[in-house]
């Protein structure tokens, strides 16, 4: 058979035959056949894929004379059919035939692919064409990542660690490739334990040098990367148990291992005080590893910190004062039994150092707490604390508040909502962008529906977006159903049923909030078809969803004006936008509408909008999760309202009054823009959800602050929400918690003894984790925030007490001394005061001293 015939039978043995009965120009002469076909194949590639796509991937890969294009149709026809080109035999065999130059080529471009191209065991093949063009293997990220893959043996027996310990050996290529592991990235989540035996068994066999080794093991610790990447590297150096002097040969690269991860910090902290203790090291060593060290927030390291200076002490004048000025470092740390350890060895140190070292000690005690610096002036000798006099009062330090932003002028022509819907399907997620755009296409298709028709052809393509949209599709590609009906795509009678709430975008169960912007698209499609509507009433003022009352107000003016057609959805989520006002001039324009619904709205922005439904705790009960409840919508407020929207209000307790636990909401842009003027209804329905996400780390942190921007109330609902994302598993979650906290602060709707009430029941509950509570507060703190967290602290700190402290909370200790002192906080806590007087030494009874000091400090 033909070359051409092999191919399209799917004859791969054939093809590689076929190829080696043709010279390059007879090769070349095929090429627009082939081509043809790969053209056909990619159309639908799954027709085709398997023997099809492989022998004309050999084809071609046999006919293109240049490595380059060789290069590029493999990786194109294998990529699209899922073929590991460079694992196929065929394929190498093609590569085989060709000059020795050829094969360097494309052996370089195969190796300098980016690594997450490589599939299956690609590395045979390079080491092969390397072999055949007499190169060396190329040291390229691709390359190092797949000789390892191909080496990897996670659950190898010892028989078959030691034989690939000896192909490794044997491999002239090891040298080179071994040393690639320490620069490539990602390497290290699979140096398990027979890669780590592996490499000790080459450095025991002189394939490559220990001291290189060495060194590249701690240059790659020193650069940092993701604790899964470091861990390989560190028990790395844990079993090349360097030998004192080789440890103080390095301290330079050792010394960047101390501001790493929290393990690769301790290791290298251990191999230099095992060089100290051998005595390798010099003073001004210990004094820059200390000054690392007393920046890190990790009790262990700080202690075995303390414990190595006290030890070098004892030497000489010259290592006591090192002692006594890397304690003096712990000073800042909040803990109190840090504190103690940094003051003792201060202490034990100070007149072997001399008294030159007094007045550092002297500005160095105001970084303690109260009690603490009573007791550095009494065994140092020093002047005692100065006490406040009033003159500098304490200010706190608060965020400004949010502005809303305008959501802008309408899209000006049928052009620029092409353009704008272009964006929003490309996958703009904003509110801004999906309301200007759904605003556009109904007031361009009533105004001017065949240039808008013209406008979008280009944009919506072939695809056919009124049939192939459902409730699963991503809530921004929604916008496109009203496109399709504004292309006429749309018939009618599906766009009546779609006001029934018969439309594809809907389902039985669906998320309230997802379920009115599926009813808002539907309602404006079909509103599209029967071209009774000139624009929309719900298209907000701001980008956070807001509508000004007198917009409103003119727009339904505009309306009664051309007897225009009301949407209902459109109506009442108008409704549930329209910021309260009371702007005479507003007022009296709405009282001059005429129709009933004209006059009904005309009321409800006259009465405030829709009124805060009234939120109620449950009761917190032992293993289950703090919970609230809503009434639901009274009667007068619902006939206004769209079923959907009702449901999105509806009460969050039974018949009987048992609490409904509202779950199954997903938390968007898009259900926020439901309720922009109601945080409280909003955290009642979609707190559950926010706390969710934190716990298990999916970060949806920026929609917590986006809520509490919100408009309304801060009720029981917001204050839960807040208390239980404050101890979120994230860091980006607790960010967010500690801005909406001090944004409540800021705006004066913050209930400290409310929201620390919160707080002690969502830590006991365990929704949130206190050391990560203690983290937040720490952070809002460090702000300027301290009289604000000592608020919420106050209240908190006596239900985390009773019936038994829970474990952690001498952190929150910490940071109510120190709120305390910074903002001048007095009046003794019953709770506090009972445990300060407790005999013990425990780090709780400490810290509790240390703040009833403190409050007590006036009296």
């Amino acid at each position: 058979m033909s070359l051409l015939d092999c191919v399209d039978h799917g004859d791969v043995d054939g093809a590689v035959a076929a190829l080696a009965e043709l010279g390059p120009t007879e090769r070349r002469a095929l090429l627009p056949e082939l081509k043809r076909r790969r053209k056909e194949m990619a159309v639908a590639w799954w027709e085709h894929a398997g023997p099809r796509s492989l022998a004309l991937l050999v084809a071609g890969l046999g006919c293109n004379t240049a490595p380059s294009s060789a290069f590029s149709w493999a990786n194109g026809i294998g990529s699209a059919a899922g073929i590991v080109v460079w694992q196929s035999g065929a394929a190498l065999t093609v590569v085989d035939r060709q000059s020795p130059q050829w094969q360097a080529e494309l052996l370089h471009r195969i190796a300098d692919r980016r690594p997450g191209v490589w599939f299956g065991d690609e590395y045979p093949a390079v080491e092969r064409i390397a072999h055949a063009a007499g190169e060396p293997v190329p040291v390229t990220e691709g390359v190092v990542l797949a000789w390892q893959r191909h080496h990897d043996w996670p659950s190898a027996t010892h028989e078959h660690r030691r034989e690939m310990l000896q192909r490794l050996i044997q491999a002239p290529s090891t040298p080179s490739l071994v040393l690639g592991l320490f620069d490539v990235a990602g390497t290290g989540d699979r140096l398990g334990e027979a890669w780590r035996g592996a490499i000790l068994g080459l450095v025991e066999a002189g394939v490559v040098p220990r001291d290189e080794i060495l060194d590249r093991c701690l240059a790659r610790l020193g650069r940092g990367g993701r604790p899964g990447d470091q861990r390989g590297f560190q028990r790395l150096l844990e079993q090349l148990a360097p030998t004192p002097e080789e440890i103080a040969a390095r301290v330079r690269a050792y010394l960047p291992l101390l501001d790493g991860l929290s393990p690769v910090a301790g290791l290298g902290q251990a191999q230099l005080a095992e060089a100290d203790a051998a005595g390798l090291l010099e003073p001004e060593q210990l004094a820059e590893a200390s000054a690392t060290v007393s920046f890190r927030s990790e009790k262990k390291l700080l202690r075995a910190q303390l414990a190595w200076l006290d030890r070098s002490g004892r030497r000489s004048p010259a290592w006591a004062a090192v002692a006594v000025r890397g304690a003096v470092e712990v000073f800042g740390q909040s803990d109190v039994d840090l504190q103690e350890r940094a003051l003792k060895v201060a202490a034990r140190h100070l007149d072997a150092a001399g008294s030159a070292l007094v007045p550092e000690l002297q500005a160095a005690t105001e970084l303690l707490g109260p009690a603490q610096a009573a007791r550095a002036a009494e065994l140092f000798g020093l002047a005692a604390p100065a006490a406040t006099d009033g003159s500098g009062p304490y200010v706190e330090l608060l965020p400004p508040l949010p502005q809303r932003v305008p959501l802008g002028e309408s899209l000006d022509g049928p052009v620029a909502v092409a353009q704008e819907l272009a964006a929003v399907l490309a996958g703009d997620p904003s509110v801004a962008a999906f309301e200007r755009t759904l605003d556009g296409l109904v007031r361009e298709s009533f105004r001017d529906g065949e240039a808008l028709r013209v406008a979008l052809k280009p944009v919506l393509g072939e695809r056919p977006w009124a049939t192939e949209l459902n409730h699963w599709s991503p809530q921004h590609w929604w916008i496109a159903l009203v496109a399709a009906a504004a292309m006429g795509d749309l018939p009618a009678v599906r766009a009546h049923a779609m006001l029934q709430g018969q439309g594809p975008l809907r389902t039985d169960h669906q998320e309230r909030f997802r379920a009115v912007t599926a009813a808002r698209v539907e309602e404006a499609a079909a509103l599209v078809v029967f071209g009774t509507v000139p624009f929309l009433l719900a298209t907000p003022s701001h980008a956070d969803g807001t509508l000004e009352a007198a917009v409103l107000v003119e727009r339904l003016a505009a309306l009664e004006a051309v007897d225009g057609r009301l949407g209902a959805v459109d109506l009442g989520q108008a409704l549930l936008r329209v910021l309260p006002t009371d702007d005479r001039a507003v007022l009296e324009a709405a009282g001059r509408l005429r129709t009933v619904k004209g006059e009904a709205v005309a009321q409800w922005i006259a009465e405030g909008g829709l009124p805060g439904q009234r939120t109620d705790r449950v009761p917190a009960r032992p293993g289950a999760r703090p919970m609230v409840t809503q009434p639901g919508l009274a009667p007068e407020h619902q006939a206004l309202l769209h079923p959907v929207l009702r449901r999105a209000l509806g009460p969050l307790v039974d018949p009987e009054g048992r609490p409904i636990l509202a779950v199954g909401d997903i938390v968007t842009p898009y259900a926020l823009a439901v309720l922009p003027c109601h945080r409280e209804e909003l955290a009642a329905r979609l707190g559950y959800a926010i706390i969710d996400n934190a716990r298990s780390t999916a970060n949806r942190s920026p929609l917590l602050l986006q809520l509490v921007e919100a408009g309304g109330p801060a009720g029981p609902a917001v204050h839960l929400t807040v208390a239980c994302t404050l101890g979120a598993a994230s860091a980006p979650d607790r960010t967010a918690a500690v801005d909406a906290l001090l944004l409540l602060a800021a705006q004066g709707a913050l209930d400290p003894a409310r929201l620390g009430t919160d707080l002690a029941e969502a830590v006991r509950s365990g929704v949130a984790q206190l050391n990560k509570v203690a983290l937040a507060l720490r952070q809002a703190a460090d702000s300027g925030a301290h009289a604000t967290v000592f608020s919420v602290l106050r209240a908190a700190l006596p239900g985390l007490l009773a019936p038994e402290p829970i474990r952690g909370v001498p952190e929150l200790f910490a940071v109510a001394t120190d709120c305390a002192a910074h903002c001048g906080a007095t009046g003794p806590l019953p709770e506090i005061t009972s445990l300060a007087a407790q005999r013990g030494s425990s780090r709780l009874l400490k810290e509790a001293r240390a703040l009833q000091a403190v409050l007590t400090a006036s009296s």
